[in-house]
């Protein structure tokens, strides 16, 4: 018995011992972690937007958010502070800045689903975090929060503490502060905020991503209906005003045009990509970061659209990139314009149908495309003149925009080897995104104006790819610690890049675009409309342009637009304005012909008889287009095909074609309606020239002559026709 309580004593008193000297290395490590944390007041009572990031433009003059304003809580509805308190703090008045209740409560729930992902920060520790510390998940961290926390309780009341964490937190799209956000999302001040307003702003704060009030609507409705069931529940509110606030919709009333509000937003998450830092660290580390952006371009742009199309009543947005750098100089329009995938139309025919085409060469500009009525597993596409146009060359069918024969084109190239070519341009497909309609823009989810622009910017370099940028270099302290040299990745080749901008430059000259053909310049365009569903209004309308220098997206967009609005009006008209804009006193060149391109000569008859093309010299009887070298040296051997003829007095007709091994020709003879085979060349060994003199002709009769050709299919063309007289 001795022994046992011997043993008993022992291990109490290692125990108490072991307590101890865990108090004490606890106690030690708090103070050596944070000793040297000091409270600083004036990072409190700045605005997250005053830190000590600055962005540049490319003058390195000061880019800033649209909106700058603080709101007082003596200000502020008893509702909006409740919604936010509800939200984030409950007991917020009723403890020392750390809830134990609240931790308590966090440690059983981790412990119950070991996700460990339900934090307990009160809005004294957030607001420390925000203005003092990173947002590592780390032991030192939490206790230089704890220490900072406790010293704000002391210096600061509760509603000083509530004031500085409501004009500091992040609300999404560019809007730091709740007067800021306000403005932004409802056009009013903060003071203005009615209960569902205040509860929607609350909503968003825990996750400004994944509660996006301009993107994901519904799912922030979600979330706020929820707080105002707490606000209820913790008797804020009566269930009669939580059920009246949540009947009501968003009411979001955006303040367009905030462009340096996207700007500011985009040129962050960039910056934070690039030096894999969260917002808070990003902001507190003394960075400076210059962009490409032209704030004299654009505030003049933004001037012109205000003044010419403010009267439409519909979303607008224009975006320049910098060819040559791949970066973006100017931005017009507020960021859920740009930054919301939308469904592009026809804008997307050059990237997921006539370059892949091109690419895999199953057409050339010339070829003829069968424009008629076509019903593949049920789907029926149809032009938008509701009309069809029978043989038309690719060039003409991108032109006008025919929807037909780029969906025949999708269905020829396979829809995945055709989305396969679209994503190295930064395109990106859904899952659902498995139909033929996507030749037409139909997208389950859409994509934004900055990857269209991006896209096409890869015919202005030559084939080359890179996603745009707004970032020229970030400097950390004063020492540069980024550059941008970006490489471009090859996607096409140049002489694809290059046939897509020659047909795309007859298309502002007399195609969907030929609002451009004024210009004394080359631009390559194409158009895109969206059409409102069993409605005869659009929904969305782009034109997207390029010269040698740079690639320029204009959209108007809206729930209905007006009428007179689709790709071929507003946005082309836009888009000259921005052209006229950036090429006041200097023209950009024309585009580069590569080496692998060269222009020729085809049969004009044989073309139009056969819809086939045939090489030919005759500078009388021929038309001209672009084609790749060695598309055109495979064309030769089985395409040049051309009846031609010698006429000599006191002579018997004479005629000659080239022949290929590869197919059988009848020489046929007209006259007076009726038609006889008077010779036929089959089984050749080898491709010659053929040279036939019509023995049998009588004299002063007058013959037409014309070949039949048949290939190995049983496919039969017919050559251009010869009338002569015979001596």
């Amino acid at each position: 018995m001795k022994k046992i309580k011997k043993i008993i004593k022992i291990t109490l008193i290692t125990l108490i011992c072991l307590f101890s000297l865990c108090i004490i290395s606890g106690v030690s490590y708090y103070h050596a972690v944070t000793h040297s944390v000091t409270l600083d007041t004036t990072k409190l009572e700045s605005n997250k937007q005053k830190s000590n990031l600055k962005i540049l433009d490319k003058n390195k003059n000061i880019i800033k958010p649209a909106s700058n304003s603080y709101a007082k809580i003596s200000e502020l509805s008893s509702h909006t502070k409740n919604a936010f308190i509800s939200a984030e703090d409950k007991r917020f008045y009723n403890h020392k800045g750390i809830d134990y209740i609240r931790i308590g409560g966090a440690i059983i729930s981790n412990l119950k689903t070991k996700s460990f992902s339900e934090g307990a920060s009160t809005i004294s520790q957030q607001l420390v975090k925000n203005t003092h510390l990173s947002s590592e998940k780390t032991i030192s961290r939490k206790l230089k929060e704890i220490k900072l926390t406790s010293k704000l309780e002391n210096i600061y009341s509760k509603d000083e503490i509530l004031e500085l964490y409501l004009n500091s937190i992040y609300f999404g799209n560019g809007t730091y502060g709740i007067e800021n956000a306000s403005n932004h999302y409802f056009s009013k001040p903060a003071k203005h905020l009615t209960l569902a307003e205040s509860a929607l702003l609350a909503a968003t704060i825990n996750a400004p991503t994944i509660y996006n009030i301009e993107n994901n609507t519904e799912k922030t409705i979600q979330r706020r209906n929820l707080i105002l069931d707490q606000m209820a529940k913790q008797n804020k509110i009566t269930s009669e005003q939580a059920d009246e606030a949540k009947s009501e919709p968003a009411g979001l009333k955006i303040t367009k045009n905030q462009a340096s509000n996207y700007i500011y937003d985009e040129v962050v998450n960039e910056a934070c990509k690039i030096l894999k830092l969260n917002k808070d660290e990003l902001t507190d580390k003394n960075i400076t970061i210059q962009t490409y952006i032209d704030q004299d371009l654009q505030n003049e742009l933004s001037n012109q659209i205000k003044k010419k199309y403010s009267n439409t009543n519909a979303n607008i947005a224009t975006l320049v990139i910098n060819n040559k750098t791949n970066s973006i100089v100017a931005v017009f329009g507020n960021k859920s314009v740009l930054s919301t995938p939308k469904q592009p139309g026809s804008a997307i025919k050059p990237i997921l149908v006539y370059a892949p085409a091109i690419e895999y060469g199953i057409i050339s500009p010339a070829t003829k495309l069968l424009d008629d009525e076509i019903n593949i597993s049920g789907y029926k596409p149809e032009n938008a003149d509701k009309k069809f146009h029978g043989m038309v060359s690719a060039r003409e069918a991108l032109k006008n925009s025919y929807n037909i024969p780029a969906v025949k084109l999708i269905n020829e190239i396979g829809i995945a080897k055709a989305q396969n070519f679209a994503k190295n341009l930064g395109i990106n497909f859904s899952e659902n995104d498995n139909n033929l309609s996507i030749a037409l823009g139909g997208f389950t989810n859409g994509i934004t104006l900055k990857s269209l622009a991006d896209a096409y910017s890869a015919f202005a370099n030559e084939g080359n790819f890179s996603a745009s940028t707004f970032i020229k270099s970030i400097s950390k302290n004063g020492k540069v610690i980024y550059e941008n040299n970006k490489r471009k990745n090859e996607v096409m080749s140049k002489s694809t890049a290059y046939l897509i901008t020659n047909m795309l430059v007859d298309t502002a000259k007399s195609g969907t675009a030929k609002r451009l053909k004024n210009l004394d310049y080359e631009v390559a365009s194409k158009t895109g409309t969206v059409g409102k569903s069993h409605s005869t209004k659009n929904t969305d309308a782009y034109n997207v342009s390029y010269t040698s220098n740079h690639t320029i997206v204009s959209y108007f967009g809206g729930d209905t637009l007006p009428e007179n609005i689709n790709g071929s009006t507003y946005p082309t008209m836009l888009t000259k304005d921005v052209l006229e804009t950036l090429y006041k006193t200097e023209k950009p060149k024309k585009f580069k012909i590569p080496t692998s391109v060269s222009k020729q000569k085809i049969d004009k008859n044989f073309y139009n008889n056969t819809n086939k093309i045939s090489l030919t010299d005759d500078i009388h009887n021929s038309l001209e287009d672009y084609f790749e070298k060695n598309v055109l040296k495979d064309t030769n051997k089985t395409l040049n095909l051309t009846l031609k003829a010698f006429n000599f007095e006191n002579k018997k007709p004479i005629l000659c074609f080239y022949a290929d091994p590869n197919y059988t020709y009848n020489l046929v003879r007209k006259q007076n309606k009726k038609e006889e085979v008077i010779s036929s060349f089959e089984n050749l060994k080898n491709a010659k020239n053929i040279t036939f003199e019509d023995k049998t002709a009588l004299k002063n009769e007058i013959y037409e002559y014309y070949l039949q050709i048949s290939d190995s299919k049983n496919n039969t063309y017919s050559s251009n026709c010869i009338k002569l007289k015979s001596f």
